[in-house]
């Protein structure tokens, strides 16, 4: 039912509300509605920053309509129309169900899907689910990843059907592209020029969802190069750099970087980050530490996800 959730402030103190101004970009709220599309927020001819922690587009009255809410139901049966940046405002152990970090912190400013791969390794293998079976999470709730119950398949295209709006006004697609398959050609605001299901024939630019950061868009693009990208935010172009540990190893991160170049990483020259899943398939499974000798065939699993979304303890933060 609705009720729940009475007496104290949000543990962890709210975080101000959503993540405390820091990132490029404002915190920005787009007034996202239940009943009418998102019109155009951000008129620009040139790219443009957007929220890190905070709405980047809007869910179209069209697919909030696709979530079955029986299925996945939405915290507190709240409004569920807002789409945010990658970024996570940090996590300490006083956010319900993550106790098993004791002293550790998930720094914020770091996107969802790495923010899932430290808490698991903090908390030594324990399923710990930062976003819900959509994507999407918190008080007020919103969306990060995935958005997978609101989007169907165009069944002539296979193209993705249409999830919402982008601040800029270009649309946020669904995973793949005509043929069924996932985009090669995205720029990195994670943008791409094609046809889809509701353009009418017509070529347009828009965001497909990735299952990669930045998962919806990190710029309001077009853009053609990563260094158009990371000059629009002092988080690139002067970094705050930590070093990422999770089961897989270690790695660099940028926080408050929304800009990732073809190796999957936002810290110029690294290669691909120690702390991913191997590209190479052969994962080390994320419930057992490493150990000396190499893995054996029976602890490789196919991604890291396929083990972080088994039956879980499903959290929702108050950011």
């Amino acid at each position: 039912g609705m009720g729940g959730g009475g007496g104290g402030p949000p543990p962890g103190g709210g975080g101000g509300g959503m993540g405390g101004g820091m990132g490029g970009g404002v915190d920005e709220d787009l007034g996202c509605s239940t009943t009418a599309q998102l019109t155009e927020w951000v008129t620009t001819t040139s790219p443009t920053a957007v929220s890190l922690r905070g709405d980047v587009g809007c869910v179209d009255p069209s697919a909030q309509a696709l979530r079955d809410t029986a299925a996945i139901p939405i915290l507190d049966d709240q409004d569920a129309t807002r789409i945010y940046g990658l970024m996570e405002a940090g996590f300490t152990n006083t956010v319900p169900g993550m106790s098993c970090l004791d002293s550790n912190t998930i720094p914020g400013g770091v996107d969802t899907y790495t923010a899932e791969l430290m808490v698991h390794y903090l908390c030594n293998g324990e399923t710990v689910e930062v976003l819900d079976a959509c994507g999407g999470h918190a008080t007020p709730y919103h969306y990060h990843e995935r958005m997978s119950c609101l989007y169907e398949s165009d069944p002539t295209t296979g193209h993705s059907t249409r999830i919402g709006t982008a601040g800029d006004g270009n649309g946020i697609y669904g995973l793949y592209i005509d043929g069924g398959v996932e985009p090669t050609d995205l720029d990195p605001c994670g943008g791409r020029t094609g046809v889809t299901p509701d353009s009418n024939g017509e070529e347009v630019y828009y965001y497909p969802v990735t299952s990669q950061p930045p998962f919806v868009l990190s710029c309001y693009g077009p853009v053609s190069t990563i260094d158009e990208c990371r000059a629009l935010y002092p988080e690139c172009t002067s970094p705050s750099i930590e070093t990422i540990q999770t089961f897989y190893g270690s790695g660099q991160y940028a926080l408050d970087c929304p800009c990732f170049d073809g190796n999957h990483s936002n810290v110029e020259g690294q290669g691909y980050p120690g702390y991913l899943p191997p590209l190479d398939g052969s994962t080390i499974a994320p419930n057992a530490a490493p150990t000396g000798g190499s893995p054996s065939s029976s602890s490789t699993v196919s991604s890291s996800r396929a083990l972080l979304t088994v039956v879980a303890l499903t959290i929702f933060l108050n950011q």
